[in-house]
């Protein structure tokens, strides 16, 4: 059965409730995403050339997110992985950096070492122009921050720790915790979690507490198996 990779690229999705504005930071998955295998540069060091070497079954998970970082002139984020790996603290240290930032243009944020992040400003409406301001005020402090490029790694790092997490692992979880039920076949949901539409049997299942639709556990673990199928 093919390999599943998770992507360390944060993808945020907005649900807007009770006038609050919530961001849910997930890992996107994406058969044909850039990176091979996960992250896990904690044997890694500094080459020759002063550039970190990243090692250990997620290096390459590193060695992009690194550069992504560097050719984005995130300054805090290169430095964390200057040293070929990264510390819980240090992803700790970026969540706080993108809460100040946050504050400073006005928000109410939260964020956490896993990716997860709330925002709230109390001017803000339910129109395009708040939503694409949001968009570009958070992106700005994802990447000044380094949160946008380290929350990732340190969370497959935790979830697929010997980069072995597949398919068939994202498929029993979702089966054990009934978010597809019997009448799909492993081929169906195999091709569902790696569609590029947008409309998808996953996409379809609501995320905001608010629609009447809404299933917790089918909102969560619709998400949580594709980052930590073997609940680690």
């Amino acid at each position: 059965m093919a390999r599943y990779h998770l992507s360390s690229r944060l993808r945020r999705t907005t649900i807007v409730a009770c006038a609050t504005l919530i961001v849910i930071m997930t890992l996107a998955s994406c058969a044909s995403n850039p990176l091979a295998s996960g992250g896990g540069g904690g044997n890694g060091g500094t080459g020759s050339n002063s550039e970190p070497t990243f090692t250990g079954a997620h290096a390459e998970d590193y060695s992009w997110a690194y550069d992504r970082a560097k050719r984005d002139g995130s300054e805090f984020a290169v430095q964390a992985l200057s040293d070929g790996k990264l510390a819980e603290a240090e992803v700790q240290e970026a969540a706080d950096r993108y809460v100040s930032c946050m504050t400073d243009k006005g928000y109410t944020a939260t964020m956490s070492i896993d990716g997860t992040s709330t925002i709230y400003h109390p001017d803000q409406t339910t129109g395009q122009a708040w939503a694409d301001r949001m968009h570009r005020d958070t992106d700005t402090c994802e990447k000044e921050s380094g949160i946008d490029y380290l929350a990732g790694l340190l969370l497959i790092d935790k979830t697929n720790p010997d980069g072995k997490n597949d398919i068939s692992m994202i498929i029993d979880c979702m089966r054990r915790h009934d978010v597809v039920d019997d009448s799909m076949t492993d081929a169906q949901i195999e091709a569902e979690l790696n569609a590029t539409s947008p409309d998808t049997y996953f996409s379809r299942i609501p995320l905001d507490m608010a629609d009447p639709n809404y299933d917790a556990n089918k909102a969560k673990w619709s998400q949580e198996c594709r980052v930590n199928p073997r609940e680690l």
